[in-house]
């Protein structure tokens, strides 16, 4: 009997270690990659969800506080036209009896004659008092008793830092009792 011999095939039957590797490495970059991307868009997310939430909570804080300024009544003992507004400090304003807004630590305090508030706002970062007369000049920084009387305006700075994450809020209010018409 006679055997045939088949011609050897260079047959492969898998991948080389070298082939297996720069699989690999490719694979291992296109991951790097990918995940750095999901990485930066979890982060803006994250970002942006924090900056809106900061911008609610000091929005709402600064129109709560803006109510309450606007209704200081006028002060009975004062010679002229004069907001009932007792102290004013950089970072703090008294009116009435027993309103007051005040930066305590990082949190912003507001004590009306209604029910106590306590915190109204936490991770304050700035919050600052300017006052301004008829004129729009700005008065003093602190101002005590009748040096309170020329106050017709007030601006207030809010400055709020969470999570790397910083909003400020700027407003200029009137008090409504020293406007022509105005009163209690």
């Amino acid at each position: 009997m006679i055997r045939r011999r088949f011609p050897a095939r260079n047959v492969r039957r898998g991948f080389t270690l070298i082939e297996a590797i720069a699989t690999i490495v490719v694979l291992a970059i296109i991951g790097s990659i990918a995940s750095l991307l999901i990485l930066n868009a979890v982060d803006g997310y994250t970002d942006a969800a924090t900056t809106a939430q900061l911008h609610i909570e000091a929005s709402t804080a600064m129109d709560r506080i803006v109510r309450e300024l606007r209704k200081v009544p006028l002060d009975s003992g004062a010679a002229g036209v004069a907001p009932d507004i007792n102290d004013v400090t950089p970072t703090s304003i008294t009116w009435g009896a027993n309103g007051e807004l005040s930066l305590s630590g990082n949190k912003l305090q507001l004590t009306t004659s209604g029910p106590p508030l306590g915190d109204l706002l936490d991770d304050v970062s700035a919050f600052t008092v300017q006052t301004y007369d008829e004129d729009n000049a700005a008065l003093g920084a602190t101002l005590t008793g009748a040096a309170c009387d020329p106050i017709r305006r007030i601006e207030l700075d809010l400055t709020l830092q969470r999570s790397g994450v910083t909003t400020s809020l700027r407003t200029k209010l009137f008090v409504r009792s020293t406007m022509s018409g105005g009163g209690t």
